[in-house]
């Protein structure tokens, strides 16, 4: 289990590009946004698990979370992502599957995806074009 908090600013409308993004085309993960609204896809060797949120980022701050809850017992299985803008849960969604090792050696990137592209459903790198302040990963059981 693990979350992911960013910090932003979003200056531009519609506001769009990449949180973070780990892994690439075969298998990883990103936290984007686009036409406003916060997305986590997550790619299991091209197996797409999608949680979208309905919800767009308001202008001006905020602070956007990705809570990923394991299930546990064991490598590779899945979990439950939850989406917060400004602390109100805005979309969840089942990830049935997790890589049970690592994504390959494709890049780690924050506010853009400099690799392989996690999903094709935007082109890299997909920079984030607000201000990103803070972004903060916190690792759990």
């Amino acid at each position: 289990s693990w979350s992911v908090e960013a910090m932003l600013k979003v200056e531009e409308t519609p506001t769009e590009g990449v949180i973070f993004a780990v892994g690439g085309v075969s298998a990883g993960m990103t936290f984007y946004v686009a036409d406003a609204k916060p997305i986590f896809h997550y790619n299991w060797f091209d197996e797409h698990f999608i949680v979208k949120s309905d919800k767009p980022l308001p202008a001006d701050e905020n602070k956007l979370r990705l809570d990923f809850n394991y299930d546990g017992e064991g490598a590779g299985k899945g979990g439950t992502a939850s989406i917060f803008i400004n602390n109100e849960k805005v979309a969840e969604g089942r990830i049935e599957k997790t890589v049970a090792g690592r994504f390959g050696i494709d890049t780690f990137g924050i506010g853009a995806d400099t690799g392989a592209p996690v999903t094709f459903d935007y082109a890299p790198p997909f920079a984030f074009n607000g201000k990103i302040e803070k972004v903060d990963i916190e690792l759990k059981n």
